[in-house]
């Protein structure tokens, strides 16, 4: 009954009423119901005894009525209990496999009444690029609701069309940021011309005066791909909106109102999800769908390389004096004949190889799975210590070396573990440095692995393998410059040139490589470079 009517009936039944008609007769008069009559009378005495304020009285509330969720309600309230942060995308998903057959917009407004309103947004400003040229992407650590596994979420978008692809790891190692990026680029068909991501490690490895010193094997990475890497300002996220955003879609979608058994089984759903959910997605300027659009940008991509880039992990390690080298706490069988070697390495997803220094081929194996403690191949039948290989091993850094194994051997009842011990201290320090450890040890007769370790640690500084290879081919570059000798000019000779003087001649004199250079003046105000 429209308001304005409900006042005029109210005033005649109270203006009949007070003449003293009965009910009946102002319900024949007014043609209308003689409850109607009794209410409207019941309603105007207690507003009478109550009160009301102008505003109730000029805005009433519609009657409310039936909704096709009233019956889903408890299944409702028991869905956002289980699953607090419940999107409205979800849960017309769950209503609709349980025979809801009612839109969107209605389970939006139900859900947006229980929860209240929501915090206004804030505006920021959006960056579109050309098509083809700029892809961005990062990691997102998710716990998996149901198994609870930690798992580190892969996300590549294309700038323009916002065609992505998702992978899930248990790590972030940099060799699993390469394979992600190659795996993206097979699936995008092409290279786009730029990559924007973040300071992560394995990309970055660090920050001078406010500029990312890039990681040389990404860059030798970016290099093969044809693409250039833009890092984004720390602590601004929106910097790479277009990567953040599908982020936001899987935590409430995705990650949301789901339980997953496994790490394998969330990969699965991630793969139907990645294709039936965030490619079907619309487009947030052309409103068409995803994968509509990722099709048109693929033509305007880089070309991929023939051939793939070796995204292999290359580590370095000692055979133990079982014949095996570890990774990541498994050992692969090596031929005995290499124990105490330093062999490298490389370790795909599915297999790991072995080769010597000289890049010959040792052994090949599945891959085990991390962490699982196992051992690949049969070991050979023998001793635990072969005192005479591994004498052979340490003989090999010389008559010193030698000399110590010797002399080790002949005090120590058990020489087998000092022996290995010491042909380890090659992983962290240089074999140089070790062998004028073992030298400095015999001056006191100390022939003991902890009492070289310790004269290492005091002595010299721990290198890297990196930095042991640079050492090496610096040494065989000077060796290889010796016949061919460059004698560079003292700089004081140039002054003619740095004044413009030409009646001042260059001294023919050339300068020797050991004349050390004059220290440059660092004037006060003036910033001195560092090299």
């Amino acid at each position: 009954m429209d308001e304005e009517v409900r006042r005029r009936l109210a005033y005649e039944a109270q203006r009949r009423k007070q003449r003293g008609e009965s009910e009946r007769a102002i319900s024949r008069a007014l043609a209308v119901h003689r409850n109607t009559v009794r209410r409207l009378l019941e309603e105007l005495e207690a507003r009478r005894d109550h009160g009301e304020s102008a505003l109730q009285r000029e805005v009433k509330k519609p009657a409310p009525r039936g909704s096709k969720l009233d019956r889903y309600s408890d299944q409702i309230e028991a869905w956002l209990k289980e699953y607090e942060n419940l999107t409205a995308v979800r849960l017309h998903e769950k209503l609709t496999a349980h025979g809801f057959d009612g839109g969107y917009t209605i389970v939006r407004e139900h859900l947006k009444a229980l929860r209240g309103r929501a915090k206004p947004k804030q505006a920021y400003e959006r960056v579109e690029t050309p098509v083809g040229y700029q892809a961005q992407f990062d990691w997102s650590p998710y716990v998996l609701p149901g198994c609870g596994v930690k798992v580190n979420l892969w996300s590549c978008t294309l700038s323009w069309s916002r065609g992505r692809t998702f992978e899930a790891s248990d790590n972030t190692r940099q060799t699993t940021i390469l394979n992600c990026l190659k795996a993206s680029f097979q699936r995008f068909g092409g290279v786009p011309q730029q990559c924007v991501t973040d300071s992560m490690p394995g990309v970055v490895d660090r920050w001078e005066c406010e500029q990312p010193i890039l990681n040389v094997r990404f860059v030798d990475f970016a290099a093969f791909y044809r693409f250039s890497a833009h890092i984004a300002p720390r602590g601004c996220g929106r910097y790479k909106g277009k990567v953040e955003r599908p982020f936001w879609f899987a935590e409430l979608n995705l990650l949301n109102g789901r339980k997953f058994a496994s790490l394998d089984d969330f990969k699965e759903v991630l793969a139907w999800w990645s294709a039936e959910r965030a490619m079907r997605r619309p487009h947030p300027d052309s409103h068409r769908p995803i994968a509509e659009m990722f099709e048109a940008e693929r033509l305007h991509l880089q070309p991929l390389p023939t051939r793939p880039y070796d995204t292999r992990e290359v580590a370095v390690r000692l055979v133990d004096t079982y014949g095996y080298v570890q990774h990541q706490t498994n050992f692969y069988r090596v031929p005995d004949k290499h124990i105490g070697e330093l062999v490298y390495v490389c370790v795909d997803i599915e297999r790991i190889e072995v080769f010597d220094r000289g890049i010959h081929r040792l052994a090949e194996h599945e891959r085990l799975p991390d962490g699982a403690g196992l051992r690949r191949g049969v070991p050979g039948k023998r001793q635990r210590y072969d005192l005479v290989l591994l004498a052979e091993r340490l003989a090999a850094w010389g008559d010193v070396a030698e000399t110590f194994g010797e002399r080790l051997r002949a005090r120590k009842r058990f020489a087998g573990p000092e022996l290995t011990h010491i042909l380890g201290l090659q992983l962290t320090w240089s074999a140089d440095d070790v062998v004028a450890a073992l030298e400095h040890a015999m001056r006191y007769d100390a022939y003991d692995a902890r009492a070289v370790e310790r004269i290492l640690e005091a002595r010299f500084k721990p290198r890297s393998l990196e930095g042991q290879m640079a050492e090496t081919t610096r040494t065989q570059i000077r060796a290889a410059m010796r016949a061919h000798p460059v004698k560079q000019r003292a700089l004081t000779e140039y002054a003619a040139l740095r004044d413009g003087d030409g009646g001042h001649t260059l001294s023919s004199t050339p300068r020797d490589d050991h004349e050390e250079e004059p220290e440059p003046s660092n004037v006060e105000g003036e910033p001195q470079a560092h090299l």
